[in-house]
C-alpha cells in the first residue's frame, strides 16, 4: 500500500472516530442487525407465498374509492407495465388503484430492504469500505432477492413474475441503502457539530 494510500485511509479512520462510529463485532452483528434483515427477508417472502385471492384490495377499494371520482381524474392514464396495459378501462377504477396500492409495497418492502442492507454492513465493515461501496453492495444484494421473490411467485397460485418487478425493486433498494448511507453521514456531520 502505497504512502497515499495510508495517509488517506488514516485520515478517513480519524475522521470517522471522530463521528463516533466504530465496527461492530460478534454475535451483535447478528441479533442487532443481521437479524432484523432475515426477518425482514421473511416476512417478503411470506407475502410472495400467498395466492393473490388473499392480498385481493379491490373490494376493500371498490368500498372506500369512489370509482366516478378515479375514472375523472384518471381516464388519461395509459401505459404498459410487464406487458400489459395499465389503465382504469382495462382494469376498472378499483383495479387501477389496487395496481399502485401494489407497487407502492414492492417499494416500501425494498426500501426498507436496502435500508437494513446497508445498516448490516456499515455495523460489520465499520470504516473498512466507503458508503459508495456500501450502498453499491446493499443494491446488488437486493437485485439479488429481487430476481429470486420473483422466481418464487412465478410458483405461487395466481400470480406470475415480472422483470419490471425485479427493476422496480432493485431501484428501490438502491434508494434505500443510499437514504440509509445519507441519514449516517448527517447524523455524524450533527454529532461533529456539537462536540466542537
Amino acid at each position: 500500500m502505497g504512502k497515499d494510500a495510508r495517509r488517506g485511509r488514516g485520515e478517513r479512520n480519524t475522521r470517522m472516530a471522530r463521528m463516533g462510529e466504530k465496527r461492530v463485532t460478534g454475535w451483535n452483528v447478528f441479533w442487532f442487525y443481521g437479524l432484523p434483515l432475515l426477518l425482514w427477508m421473511g416476512l417478503i417472502f411470506l407475502m410472495s407465498s400467498q395466492p393473490y385471492e388473499r392480498q385481493n384490495l379491490q373490494p376493500v377499494i371498490g368500498e372506500h374509492v369512489p370509482g366516478g371520482l378515479v375514472e375523472r381524474l384518471f381516464a388519461w392514464v395509459r401505459f404498459s407495465y410487464g406487458g400489459s396495459e395499465v389503465s382504469v378501462g382495462e382494469l376498472g377504477a378499483a383495479g387501477f388503484v389496487e395496481f399502485f396500492v401494489r407497487k407502492a409495497a414492492h417499494f416500501a418492502e425494498f426500501f426498507v430492504l436496502g435500508w437494513l442492507s446497508g445498516r448490516l454492513l456499515r455495523a460489520w465493515l465499520g470504516t473498512g469500505r466507503s458508503a459508495a461501496w456500501r450502498v453499491g453492495v446493499a443494491a446488488l444484494f437486493c437485485l439479488f432477492y429481487a430476481v429470486t421473490d420473483e422466481i418464487h411467485q412465478s410458483f405461487t397460485p395466481q400470480r406470475t413474475a415480472h422483470a419490471a418487478d425485479v427493476l422496480l425493486d432493485a431501484v428501490s433498494g438502491l434508494i434505500g441503502a443510499a437514504a440509509h448511507a445519507g441519514a449516517v453521514r448527517l447524523a455524524g456531520k450533527r454529532k461533529i457539530a456539537r462536540s466542537r
